[in-house]
């Protein structure tokens, strides 16, 4: 993962770092070890926390030292540490924290174990001082055991269930029953604190907040040499509190002394007591630290970049860790996603794939695969991924929305897959198709009892190729018009907060990606070998256009016209691209302002959003994605959005100018104040989307410098962005919502396929670089990736430093051997790929 990072850190500037392992253990951690744990939704360790849970230190993990009587707490919150700066480092999702007195030196290193679900805090104090020093240590860890619903729901009520049992060396809280919404059930999961030291045993066992408290405060408890309770006690009702004070330790100049703070949410008490039992042994600890370490190294070990400087190098490495923490968090369960209860949502389950596809994971066909089995006959689809492949679920609590782009995203992951490995045969894979009962594109609902299948009229199971599933989704997105001609908005595209416009709403953009999705699909047909294609009869129809939309809805909805039919690719794939055409007309006619830019939307009273005063970033982003204008117009529209959207100060591309009032007859997204999320702020996303686009058009220069403002923007202090890339920045620049975001997915893809130009199409690799001067590190910048399941390394070679359009490839040396190919199918060894000046 690059080098470490290392921050003196002078403030709290609001930092935190993921802990995760793949077992469900999720935790985020702060330099003052704020932050909270969760085995998922309704198991949390700890207290949910939100943004400005980062800022809360009283109740969370730490240890009170008190060093010759004067108090010095682990996580910093005394008045007189607050006001010293610390040593911060982070290295592979574990943290270090050191600060550093004319007492002592105290050192925490923070991680969760890869194979067992505990959090570990291991606490290294050093007397840097000249005398003897007598210390004394409280652990102080609140357990909140139970959903976050019952921050303000039933709070003191769930309390009543716990029971709490003081262990060894630890304190054990098992409540007897849940109490959120699934109702009441027997509880099966236990919360474990556990502490141990090296030079001193447990005096005595704070196991309950009122006890800890004891007429004082969280910050300043009263409580910390209650005795009422032993080893074997067991205290039922009450506030579980993790606090264990030890006996006195008396340190030599220069003589240290070792904590430690186990955290455990596991099913079995036997899972916690082998835990224990493992890590109550220092030497196991940082023998766990390597294998962290190690693990997540090996795991984001699929692309490499050597480009520009040591500093890009290493951010980018934290860029392709972030589609890793996606794919196992989705958006939920971090500070800044403080929504949700887990799981990933249709668009996320695509965007995260892409990043894996470079990957060379095995696993990815069936991922492909198995997501179509989401897709409705209707055309839309499941919006909440379940926790196994395959699952899938309407949306949460039953509210089901239709997001218009949905169906555009999954034909844009399959194509890179079938680019990258060749493998046509994934399109005529039988898959079923979602039924939950919610037909015509999910506006009405119907009973059902078949098990989430759709059933013919005869009773069976009805499947279909993942091509018919791609032309589905395709087609409804492109004759789901409104009266403008464009696609409907129903209740969002991408933009999540373009919400209130579901009657007469339109997205321009994704007519665009639909469109161009159409002329993709017929390139397909031409590349496949089946001279008849099968789809069932009433999307025959559709296509054909023997009848409207609604037409298809009625006959669907009554599982009707599901026999199968054949249907001439040539006839399809020439109908496909009449289509495409038909609504290319529809843009030119309708969708230019001041022929220099894209029209972006249509709101719920029926009229244009933007003016020649405004614009919407996604509507230019679609448009240069998707090869809609010719390259002298993508000049114009790279001049006008630069014009109208690029601020230098705050990350570069805006999402949108400002409206200046409230659109009440868009989206939620325009009562957000300007310059913040999606109303406004330099949302990384569409940005780095937008990049791509440019880059599409050979526009270098201004994709060069679109992305290198996006990322230097988080390199800045005053951007408080710890690693990698935010969600978007706001109108101060400061980045929002970390880590989880599907930004670092197009990121890979714009270095991997513009930048470093590795262009698979259908399995064979073209080299077509677009790498600017300041790209090359002494004249060399390399990628390395998977082409066809082999890790090869590909070197740039620009000995005369030229700039992109001042090059062209001079010669290709794979191995040893120089060769005149230009086009790949396969490429076992390292490549080297000279570029000089124009003949």
């Amino acid at each position: 993962m690059g080098e470490k990072i290392k921050k003196t850190i002078n403030y709290n500037q609001g930092y935190y770092l993921p802990l995760v392992n793949l077992k469900g253990l999720v935790g985020s951690v702060t330099p003052y070890l704020s932050g909270d744990l969760k085995k998922g939704y309704y198991n949390y360790a700890l207290e949910p926390i939100s943004e400005l849970g980062l800022f809360n230190l009283s109740n969370k993990r730490n240890i009170i030292f008190y060093v010759d009587g004067e108090r010095l707490d682990l996580n910093g919150q005394t008045e007189k540490q607050l006001n010293e700066s610390f040593e911060y480092e982070v290295d592979k999702l574990s943290q270090v924290i050191t600060r550093n007195n004319e007492k002592i030196k105290m050192e925490t290193t923070s991680f969760i174990s890869i194979n067992e679900n505990v959090e570990i805090h291991l606490v290294r104090i050093v007397n840097t001082s000249k005398k003897i020093i007598s210390l004394e240590a409280v652990t102080s860890v609140p357990m909140y055991s139970r959903s976050p619903e019952n921050i303000h729901d039933h709070r003191h009520v769930t309390s009543l269930l716990n029971i709490v049992e003081v262990v060894e060396n630890g304190i054990i809280n098992k409540p007897t029953l849940t109490f959120d919404e699934r109702g009441h059930k027997l509880n099966d999961v236990i919360y474990s604190v556990h502490s141990f030291c090296d030079k001193a045993k447990v005096s005595n066992y704070i196991p309950i907040i009122d006890e800890y408290i004891s007429g004082g405060t969280m910050m300043y408890p009263k409580g910390l040499k209650s005795s009422k309770y032993n080893v074997g006690s067991i205290i039922k009702g009450y506030e579980c509190m993790g606090a264990m004070r030890f006996e006195n330790v008396n340190l030599n100049p220069g003589e240290e002394v070792n904590y430690s703070i186990i955290i455990g949410v596991e099913d079995e008490i036997e899972k916690i007591n082998n835990n224990i039992n493992k890590y109550s042994n220092f030497e196991n600890i940082k023998k766990e630290l390597k294998n962290v370490k190690n693990f997540y190294k090996e795991l984001n070990n699929y692309i490499n970049f050597n480009v520009e400087s040591e500093k890009r190098i290493d951010q980018l490495k934290w860029v392709t860790l972030q589609p890793i923490l996606r794919r196992y968090l989705g958006n939920s369960y971090l500070p800044h996603h403080d929504y949700g209860h887990g799981g990933r949502g249709w668009r996320d389950l695509w965007q995260d794939l892409l990043s894996l596809i470079y990957s060379a994971d095995k696993s990815v066909s069936e991922s492909i695969y198995e997501n179509f089995a989401g897709v409705r006959i209707d055309g839309s689809n499941a919006t909440i991924i379940g926790e196994k492949v395959g699952e899938f679920k309407s949306d949460r609590n039953q509210i089901v929305r239709v997001w218009s782009d949905h169906g555009a995203w999954p034909l844009l992951t399959t194509k890179l897959y079938i680019d990258e490995t060749g493998d046509l045969d994934i399109l005529f894979k039988k898959q079923k198709y979602f039924e939950d009962g919610f037909t015509h594109y999910s506006k009405m609902k119907k009973p059902t009892s078949s098990d989430n299948n759709i059933l013919m009229l005869n009773g069976k199971v009805y499947e279909g190729t993942i091509l018919e599933h791609l032309l589905l989704q395709n087609l409804i997105g492109y004759f789901n018009i409104g009266e403008h001609g464009f696609t409907r908005l129903e209740d969002a595209d991408w933009n999540d907060g373009l919400d209130m416009a579901n009657k007469k709403g339109e997205t321009i953009p994704f007519t665009m990606f639909y469109l161009e999705n159409l002329r993709v699909l017929a390139d397909i047909l031409s590349k496949i070998d089946q001279s008849n294609i099968e789809i069932f009869e009433s999307l025959s129809k559709l296509v054909n256009e023997e009848f409207n939309i609604f037409d298809y809805f009625n006959e669907v909805s009554s599982n009707k016209g599901l026999n199968k039919v054949n249907i001439d690719k040539n006839i399809l794939s020439n109908k496909l691209k009449s289509l495409a055409s038909k609504r290319e007309e529809t843009i030119l006619q309708k969708a230019i302002i001041n022929n220099q830019y894209y029209q972006s939307y249509v709101d719920n009273d029926g009229n244009f959003l933007d003016s020649e005063k405004t614009m919407s970033l996604t509507a230019q982003t679609m448009a240069l994605m998707n090869n809609i204008p010719s390259k002298d117009f993508a000049i114009k529209v790279a001049e006008a959005t630069r014009d109208k959207l690029f601020d230098n100060k705050i990350g570069g591309y805006r999402l949108n100018s400002d409206y200046k009032k409230i659109l009440t007859n868009m989206g939620r997204a325009y009562g957000f104040a300007y310059g913040h999320k999606e109303n406004g702020a330099v949302f990384c996303h569409m940005a780095t989307m937008y990049t791509y686009g440019l880059y599409n058009y050979d526009l270098v220069n201004y994709g060069n410098e679109a992305v290198m403002t996006l990322l230097n923007q988080a390199l800045k202090e005053e951007s408080q962005v710890l690693a990698g890339v935010p969600e978007y920045y706001n109108n101060q620049g400061k980045g929002k919502y970390m880590f989880l975001t599907g930004t670092a997915s197009w990121l890979i893809k714009l270095y991997r396929e513009q930048i470093f130009g590795i262009n698979m199409n259908y399995g064979e690799l073209l080299f077509n670089p677009k790498l600017v001067k300041n790209d090359f590190i002494n004249g060399v910048a390399e990628i390395e990736t998977y082409i066809k399941n082999k890790k090869i390394k590909i070197k740039y070679i620009n000995q005369k430093e030229l700039d992109f359009g001042k090059y062209q490839i001079s010669k290709i040396v794979i191995g040893n051997k120089e060769t005149n190919d230009r086009v790949f199918k396969e490429i076992g060894e390292n490549v080297e790929v000279y570029l000089d000046e124009f003949n």
